[in-house]
């Protein structure tokens, strides 16, 4: 074979991984835009029903869940992403719990809460799949090796 062609060989394979490796970033940085929009909306979401449930403190209050309601009152005006994910854990269980309580009743008060917390679960939902595509995707190699050269971290799991 003439030396043209072994020369026009190796300069199409390095096109075709350059493209290929462009194809993978962009596909990349596309996730990573994604799973950070839905955790801004999931902690807007957390913070919005959190404020929620504090300004209704006295309707939901019982002897059962008093120490629930103190949690929330803790953390009401506090950016909740700023927290430790253990604690925003908590947080998000009391609220669970308070509203295992309230689903039961068919009050017209709980309507709204019922809502929101409904649209809290379906957001949660949303966000912990994206991140465990994009936790997926970014830890396996070769994306792990160009992960770590764009500075792409693992994102926090919200069981």
């Amino acid at each position: 074979m003439p030396w043209y062609i072994d020369i026009l060989i190796i300069v199409i394979i390095i096109v075709i991984v350059w493209i290929s490796v462009y194809r993978l970033q962009k596909r990349l940085l596309k996730l990573w835009k994604e799973v950070s929009s839905k955790e801004v909306i999931f902690y807007k979401q957390l913070e919005k029903v959190t404020k929620q449930f504090y300004e209704n403190r006295e309707l939901l209050k019982t002897e059962d869940n008093n120490e629930f309601i103190k949690r929330i009152t803790r953390y009401r005006k506090k950016r909740i992403r700023s927290l430790l994910l253990s604690t925003r854990q908590e947080l998000y269980k009391a609220i669970n719990i308070i509203f295992n309580e309230i689903e039961e009743r068919d009050e017209l008060e709980f309507k709204l809460l019922h809502s929101e917390f409904k649209e809290l679960q379906k957001v949660r939902r949303v966000y912990n799949s994206r991140v465990l595509i994009y936790n997926q995707t970014i830890s396996v190699f070769p994306t792990r090796y160009l992960a770590l050269r764009m500075n792409l971290e693992l994102k926090e799991y919200f069981g």
